[in-house]
């Protein structure tokens, strides 16, 4: 008897975790584990020390305490692998909290096995993809998402001390978000407070000192979290190098991500007077910039500057507000086969908003408001759960507007305000649901949820789990030809030579990103190659890398050291090399040493002492 009350009393724990294990489970099963992106893949190498040869604290990506608090784990086992694990708990974690608490609005265990099977299956079905091809940023709002999502459902008749103590998890979550990716929490912040908005808007007496204090507390615990955050961000990377190197991140990520390099040829008059040939700017546009040492932080935030004046007066804001404003419209609305829609991510927010909007019309009061004063009673639901969907639709609208002018809307980022717009009302629902007084319409509602949401998920679930099964075979296939030409570079024979990758020859392979597996084939040894670009050039951390290796200039190495190689992919131009060198007047010599799986070769570079002191000479 003792052990069936404590399994009724666990039961939520019990289902939640059985809820986690079959997730779990099927995917372990069906897929493997993969970092979405090269960017994630050498984040993964500076926390493990692939790439300094130590592991780092600093990732330049994710602010220094959660970078750092990663690294230590690979100073102390350095063969685990640590981020990816990292990640998948963020995963699974923040999905076993949103089953857990939505199990609590539930009163029968029917109706507690019925909500783990369909939070479930729409959980896999929208986020499948982003759980085996797992990306950071996607992780930041996962974990801001949770967040909103526990305190909306929080019991909001707790005395404040309760609440905010209640709240504790999800001001910590959102904190580690924002140590995550800042970027990206800032970006869906606003939605946050949506939430908190609503909140505060459903008690019964909105103003009052208690209720000012309860929720004020609860900002000013995320606030000071993102703060405190940051401060130590701004301390650990308060040297003069670094400062210098941020400052070069920051130009070049505006540059490639909201700008482009003005053509040369038209720009000419302008690249001359900040001192880049047109052999130079050339680094510019396939990435390789990591060549040239004058390409500074100066440089790149004064071409980023002028590319951004360049870019509006070709589309002045007015102008471009209409056009972006329809694409705007067309992704939300258009469903499947629609090229370019967001299906099945917007029809679920769709459905979302519908759903929360019927369950406030029937719901109760708090008090006695709805005895008192009767029909008016759903007038006063009808007005006040508008002006709260109204409010995030608005934001929610400001938000995508603002990345769709930047021309900016990868998946990880268009998702991810998907995923915290669909965790709010999700969290609307349950609330809504909770107080529907009578007992027939509340049990009517449940089946209709479950059977749209039901019905949602088994439409998507066999079509994002065969795309992913595709792009799994896909990113298999392209790996292998990388895991062979890395395999080639670090063998014994070639340990003592280093290799210089062309940046676009890195990253894809007919169009398919090249990633890792996150827990096959760990090996978090020195690596002896680098690419020539990319968001880590120039770092610290990079002159760390090559000063391991004897190397203090990349294009003096090339040409000089006998040890140092260049790497493309066979269909990537490489004429820019030789023309480079000539442009600096040391031409070079470029033969073929070596060759890896059928698409990859290995160059030696070869100054021509005669020519260059020949030219040098005739100066």
């Amino acid at each position: 008897m003792d052990l069936v009350n404590r399994l009724k009393k666990n039961e939520n724990w019990i289902i939640a975790f059985i809820g986690l294990a079959a997730l779990g489970i099927f995917t372990g099963l069906r897929f493997d584990y993969f970092y979405d992106l090269n960017d994630d893949v050498l984040m993964k190498d500076i926390l493990a020390g692939v790439y300094t040869g130590t592991p780092e604290g600093h990732n330049i990506q994710m602010l220094w305490p959660i970078s750092a608090f990663i690294s230590l784990f690979y100073r102390a086992a350095g063969n685990v692998p640590w981020y990816g694990l990292f990640l998948c708990v963020c995963h699974y974690g923040i999905f076993f909290f949103i089953i857990k608490r939505s199990l609590g609005f539930a009163v029968t265990l029917p109706g507690k096995l019925l909500t783990v099977l369909i939070e479930g299956m729409v959980f896999t079905g929208l986020f499948l993809e982003h759980l085996v091809f797992a990306q950071y940023t996607v992780t930041c709002t996962l974990l801001g998402a949770g967040a909103a999502f526990l305190f909306y459902t929080t019991d909001i008749t707790l005395a404040p001390g309760k609440f905010i103590r209640k709240n504790i998890p999800a001001v910590l979550l959102v904190s580690a978000a924002y140590l995550i990716r800042s970027e990206m929490l800032l970006l869906v912040l606003p939605m946050i407070c949506v939430a908190g908005a609503a909140k505060w808007g459903s008690e019964e007496k909105i103003f009052t000192k208690e209720h000012a204090f309860k929720y004020l507390t609860v900002i000013g615990l995320i606030l000071a979290g993102i703060l405190a955050g940051q401060a130590v961000h701004e301390i650990a990377y308060g040297s003069g190098e670094w400062r210098t190197f941020m400052e070069f991140f920051n130009n070049r990520t505006e540059l490639y991500d909201f700008q482009s390099p003005p053509d040369y040829e038209t720009h000419q008059a302008f690249y001359e007077s900040i001192g880049l040939s047109e052999k130079e700017k050339v680094l510019l546009d396939n990435y390789n910039f990591g060549m040239d040492e004058e390409i500074d932080q100066v440089m790149v935030g004064e071409i980023a500057e002028y590319a951004g004046r360049n870019k509006s007066a070709g589309e002045p804001f007015m102008e471009k507000l209409p056009r972006v404003l329809r694409a705007y419209l067309y992704r939300l609305l258009h469903g499947p086969g629609a090229v370019g829609s967001d299906y099945p991510w917007n029809y679920a927010v769709i459905l979302g908003y519908i759903a929360v909007f019927l369950l406030a019309v029937p719901r109760k009061y708090a008090g006695s408001r709805a005895q008192e004063e009767g029909r008016n009673a759903y007038l006063k639901n009808i007005l006040g759960i508008l002006w709260k969907l109204a409010f995030l639709f608005l934001v929610r609208t400001l938000l995508w507007m603002f990345i769709l002018m930047r021309d900016r809307a990868p998946e990880r980022i268009t998702h991810s305000l998907y995923l915290m717009e669909f965790c709010i009302l999700g969290a609307m629902i349950l609330d809504h649901w909770q107080k529907i007084c009578h007992g027939r319409i509340k049990k009517i509602c449940a089946l209709a949820l479950a059977a749209g949401f039901g019905l949602l998920a088994l439409s998507i679930l066999p079509a994002g789990i065969n795309m992913v099964s595709a792009r799994q075979k896909e990113r298999e296939a392209v790996n292998g030809l990388y895991r062979e030409l890395y395999d080639k570079l670090s063998s014994e024979k070639n340990a003592g030579n280093f290799y210089f990758i062309d940046v676009y020859s890195s990253v894809a392979h007919d169009s398919i990103p090249y990633s890792e597996k996150m827990f096959a084939d760990v090996d978090n040894s020195l690596d002896n190659y680098d690419i020539m670009g990319g968001w880590a050039c120039k770092s610290p951390l990079q002159r760390k890398k090559l000063a391991v290796f004897g190397i203090e200039n990349m294009e003096q190495a090339l040409k000089d050291k006998e040890n140092v190689f260049f790497v493309r992919k066979n269909t990537e131009d490489m004429q820019w090399l030789t023309e480079y060198y000539e442009d600096h007047k040391t031409p070079v010599k470029v033969s073929l040493a070596d060759t890896a799986a059928g698409v990859f070769e290995i160059y030696r570079v070869e100054a021509i002492a005669g020519a260059a002191v020949e030219t040098a000479g005739e100066e």
